[in-house]
């Protein structure tokens, strides 16, 4: 009984083991996707300010384009980051807080990239179509990103 014990709670440590590493490998596949975006979008907003109309845009356009920039930047380094300390602090001694620590820092992410297109939906209408239709085009942006990057995954989070 006691060899039934312990091949049992060995066959269940490697069935987490085997978990954790997709888990993490997936982890790591989503942060792809998500840096490519901001790597876009970054690459946008750095040469905007080198742009010939650049300088004519509004005072209160260009707060706009650096909080859109700054929030670019943000997004950038925290989607790098776990892959970063993947790397350095391999191998993973503690996948478990590896893990939850990436989740954070990836969600602090995805609140800088909710801003970045947000902000960047602003600028980008208000030189197309200008006043109130930029402000209604970025408001269903912003109402979009809060309902289904954020809303609808927190209201599932309780149901499992």
């Amino acid at each position: 009984m006691a060899n039934q014990d312990i091949s049992h709670s060995a066959q269940e440590n490697l069935n987490s083991n085997d978990h954790d590493e997709k888990s993490l490998n997936e982890m790591l596949q989503e942060l792809r996707i998500l840096q490519q975006g901001s790597q876009i979008l970054a690459g946008f907003l750095v040469l905007l300010p080198f742009s010939e109309g650049f300088s004519k845009i509004a005072p209160f356009e260009k707060w706009v384009y650096i909080v859109a920039f700054i929030s670019s930047i943000i997004s950038l380094i925290c989607f790098s980051a776990p892959a970063a300390q993947h790397r350095l602090a391999r191998p993973l001694k503690h996948r478990v807080k590896f893990k939850r620590r990436s989740t954070r820092i990836i969600v602090g992410g995805t609140v800088a990239l909710s801003i970045t297109l947000i902000s960047t939906t602003h600028l980008v209408l208000n030189e197309v179509v200008g006043g109130q239709w930029s402000h209604l085009g970025t408001a269903v942006i912003g109402l979009l990103i809060g309902i289904i990057w954020w809303l609808i995954p927190l209201m599932r989070r309780g149901h499992g």
